[in-house]
């Protein structure tokens, strides 16, 4: 015969073993709402993509363009500005994204600092991108600031 005291441990019992499958649901994608269509439609949003006109110049689709804190100025002699990108992205597989990326678009690394932040330094003929990435006061977001210019030498004649 049950007593209140053994009924208590096993709706303590039940309830324990359902939160834990839901934690695990929701951590391993096993849930009743992951399916392929939804893996297929995230893998799509955070495919690589360039967020300007710099067509050479790619981020990873976790990192979206605070157009708040982004500025550009396009004159006859110069293109350039500052991009501002935020996501949830760790910090030292962005900084081996930016590098391989940069290369693949024949940027060339000429100088970095991986620290506590990382500081990236690209150049290319008539170009210059200088990566910075670092956290938020508060660790939950990465942060990352590029500046990029093009002297548009081609473009003046010279």
């Amino acid at each position: 015969m049950l007593n209140c005291k053994n009924l208590s441990k096993i709706a303590t019992t039940i309830l324990l073993a359902l939160s834990l499958t839901a934690y695990a649901n929701m951590h391993t994608g096993t849930g009743t709402t992951g399916s392929s269509a939804a893996a297929k439609d995230t893998t799509a949003q955070n495919a690589p993509y360039f967020p300007t006109s710099f067509n050479d110049f790619e981020v990873p689709g976790e990192l979206k363009l605070d157009s708040k804190h982004t500025m550009f100025i396009n004159t006859s002699s110069f293109t350039g500005g500052v991009i501002a990108l935020t996501g949830r992205v760790e910090m030292a597989s962005l900084a081996d994204f930016f590098v391989n990326s940069m290369q693949k678009n024949n940027w060339h690394l000429i100088g970095e600092v991986r620290y506590q932040n990382t500081l990236l330094a690209f150049t290319k003929p008539n170009k210059n991108c200088m990566i910075s990435i670092y956290s938020d006061s508060f660790g939950y977001e990465t942060k990352v600031t590029v500046y990029i210019s093009d002297n548009n030498l081609s473009n003046n004649g010279r």
